[in-house]
């Protein structure tokens, strides 16, 4: 019997070699992907804090520091906390229901997954919360309606600061105001969709606050041109400060507001630059 080896061809010495970085590259990147995933969905170890300052503050998604976010009891322990207003996320079902999330999917906070768009009010119920501080302590917690939040907010004295998430569903934003004046809450409404706030602003002499990452010019001129609006933005971006955007917004007469906010040191430095709402997910007066 020969023991001569068989020689491979350069082609197909080529072909392996293409194969196999194309799997270490798919093997990072699954890794990679996994990590960032396991990241997102990571809940914070939160550090209670509190201020003195002369400020209003808003519970980013509710009181999600003791609560899972966005669900009704972050709202009610946001109200229980004293916070001025509860900030939520919302999308409309696929059967006309404004509910809860702030995300279009529920994978990171709930234990199916599925487009909350596209699943009815009946079946996104039928769903429990697995994610966020202390989720064990609500084993049959679920989604929470809009009219539920609102009726949280009504409970407990607190402002409705609603985000009006995607640029879908516009037409139907007559049914979020219904809700509001339904029940006599205080609201205000924010988007990072300048459209939706045009949208709101045909409904209801509301305040409004344009949310941005980055003030810019244009950011200011399109919170001028509508009325009772102001700038909502990432207060933990340096270049915000080192631009003087946050002057520039005060001087040409808008209301100023910051988010995501947990960090006290950083709060006095947003206070002292002249902003008035500070949305956070962690510090109570």
């Amino acid at each position: 019997m020969s023991t001569e080896k068989k020689k491979w061809s350069k082609k197909k010495k080529v072909t392996v070699i293409v194969l196999s970085v194309l799997l270490v590259l798919i093997v990072l990147v699954v890794i990679a992907g996994t990590s960032v995933l396991n990241w997102y969905c990571k809940t914070a170890d939160y550090e209670l804090l509190k201020t003195e300052q002369q400020v209003t503050l808003i519970a980013h998604r509710g009181y999600r520091a003791v609560a899972p976010e966005n669900t009704a009891p972050a709202f009610e322990e946001a109200g229980k906390a004293g916070f001025w207003g509860a900030e939520c996320d919302i999308y409309r079902t696929a059967d006309g229901v404004w509910i809860v999330s702030h995300d279009t999917h529920t994978y990171r906070m709930m234990d199916k997954s599925a487009f909350v768009e596209k699943e009815t009010y009946e079946d996104l119920m039928k769903m429990k919360v697995d994610n966020g501080s202390n989720a064990e302590n609500y084993p049959d917690l679920s989604f929470c309606s809009l009219e539920d939040y609102i009726k949280i907010c009504k409970d407990y004295n607190m402002v409705a600061v609603i985000e009006l998430k995607g640029k879908n569903n516009t037409e139907h934003y007559d049914e979020i105001i219904d809700l509001v004046n339904q029940y006599g809450v205080e609201a205000v409404y924010i988007s990072f969709h300048f459209e939706n706030l045009e949208k709101i602003r045909s409904l209801t002499a509301d305040p409004v606050y344009f949310l941005t990452s980055k003030i810019s010019e244009e950011d200011i001129e399109l919170a001028k041109s509508l009325e009772n609006c102001g700038i909502d933005f990432d207060g933990r971006k340096e270049e915000n400060f080192d631009s003087g955007m946050i002057k520039k917004c005060i001087d040409e007469g808008l209301e100023v507001g910051a988010w995501t906010i947990d960090d006290t040191a950083l709060l006095d430095k947003l206070v002292e630059n002249g902003v008035t709402l500070i949305t956070t997910d962690n510090i109570t007066k």
